[in-house]
């Protein structure tokens, strides 16, 4: 019985998570796939567009990393996400207000500060909830919500109700599943203790932490090399979809609808391979899936350098080539909550999610802009695919930390002392 009601419980979780990180990444990614409108109506250049993303990314980063840590201390990660998931949604509403550049990036600035914690404290919520044999199944999916509902469902919406209406009505539909979700979240999650831990690399549970302890969180070697991969595929994420939709229609000359469509099926494709990687990973390491999964996304931006083709295939090639979103749970939070003590997974992956949102979604958005105007939309597609392709070459110095991995290892290393004792 007390399996059964974990596991209904571990079920909900994952989708309330689910859920609430989509609603992140749509009120965070809806302004890329309206920039086609909003552009004509303020007047705004390319280099404004990577402003505006890399201003959010920097608070988002911030943000991520220290109220994270705010919920590790103080035990109060329930109330942080809760009063984040209202704060971000009320922020869209505003940015459908807005009508200058100084605005918009005043509204997009306190959004970021808010959206930052909700992936950290939610991932590590959920990894601490999740059995072993599950973790990167039930983190992949609850992540993989940015490429359902962030790429796949938005860009569909927000197009859509821009077409039919304009750009601000857009933003005032997209805040209200935010508000639902933090009422959902509010009710139904349970404050984790984190008092018996699945790790086993923690062997003194406590419900506060020390200093020395929050400090040696950050040693192990996978968080720095995780943090530098996470950078990459900020990297391939946020200048992809950045520059993407108007690369279509500027550059390729799709229509808006078309691009919508085009941009929705690289969203469904990060869907999906967004839990199918992790789950991968579950049986075939976190190691080799990372190498492998990294080669084939440097390929999805390529696709739209140099194929020009009918919407069909470009629907189907950019399905099956968006595995990035597939890599970033790995890095991001599955490798670092196996690889630090459990009442430190939040504040380390927001570190590992800061570090990267400052470089990969904050900084390189900007440069890839400022490149966009000079050079050609060219540019950003290919920064995005450089990034992804950088990854797969530091993945080779990852410590395993998949659990069918460890207990592999141990076996076999149990069967060699007896064969020593032999």
């Amino acid at each position: 019985m007390h399996e059964r009601k974990f596991r209904t419980y571990q079920n909900g979780l994952v989708l309330m998570i689910f859920f609430t990180i989509g609603f992140v990444f749509m009120d965070r990614l809806s302004i890329t796939f309206l920039f086609p409108f909003i552009k004509e109506d303020l007047n705004l250049n390319n280099a404004q567009l990577g402003l505006i993303t890399s201003v959010l990314a920097i608070c988002f980063a911030i943000s991520g990393w220290l109220f994270s840590s705010i919920g590790d201390v103080s035990g109060k990660r329930k109330k942080i996400l809760v009063l984040s998931t209202v704060v971000f949604s009320l922020c869209s509403i505003f940015t459908g207000v807005v009508s200058s550049c100084i605005l918009l990036l005043f509204v997009r600035s306190i959004m970021g500060l808010f959206e930052g914690p909700v992936l950290p404290l939610g991932q590590a919520i959920l990894s601490y909830e999740s059995s072993p044999d599950r973790r990167g199944f039930n983190m992949g999916l609850a992540q993989s919500a940015v490429g359902l509902i962030g790429a796949a469902l938005t860009p569909i919406v927000v197009t859509k109700i821009s077409g039919t209406s304009n750009w601000h009505v857009a933003f005032y539909v997209v805040a209200i599943p935010g508000l639902l979700m933090a009422f959902l979240l509010w009710k139904y999650l349970k404050e984790p203790s984190f008092v018996s831990l699945h790790s086993t690399n923690d062997q003194t549970p406590k419900k506060r932490t020390s200093f020395s302890d929050y400090a040696n969180g950050f040693k192990h070697r996978n968080v720095g090399l995780s943090l530098i991969m996470f950078a990459l595929f900020n990297t391939w994420l946020f200048v992809f979809t950045a520059f993407a939709p108007t690369y279509l229609v500027e550059a390729d000359h799709y229509s808006a609808g078309d691009m919508g469509i085009i941009m929705a099926a690289v969203g469904l494709g990060s869907f999906f391979w967004g839990f199918l990687v992790p789950m991968i990973s579950d049986k075939l390491g976190r190691k080799p899936t990372l190498i492998i999964f990294s080669f084939i996304a440097c390929l999805c931006p390529i696709v739209f350098l140099f194929i020009h083709a009918s919407i069909a295939i470009m629907v189907l090639i950019g399905f099956i080539t968006a595995v990035g979103q597939g890599c970033m749970p790995l890095l991001g939070f599955i490798i670092i909550s196996e690889s630090v003590p459990a009442r430190l997974a939040a504040s380390v992956g927001g570190m590992v999610q800061g570090g990267g949102e400052l470089v990969g979604g904050a900084l390189m958005p900007l440069i890839a802009g400022i490149l966009a105007d000079h050079i050609g939309l060219t540019a950003p597609l290919w920064i995005a695919s450089i990034g992804s392709f950088i990854a797969a070459f530091i993945a080779i110095g990852l410590i395993e930390t998949a659990p069918i991995k460890k207990v592999k290892q141990q076996v076999n290393s149990h069967q060699v002392t007896q064969l020593l004792e032999e």
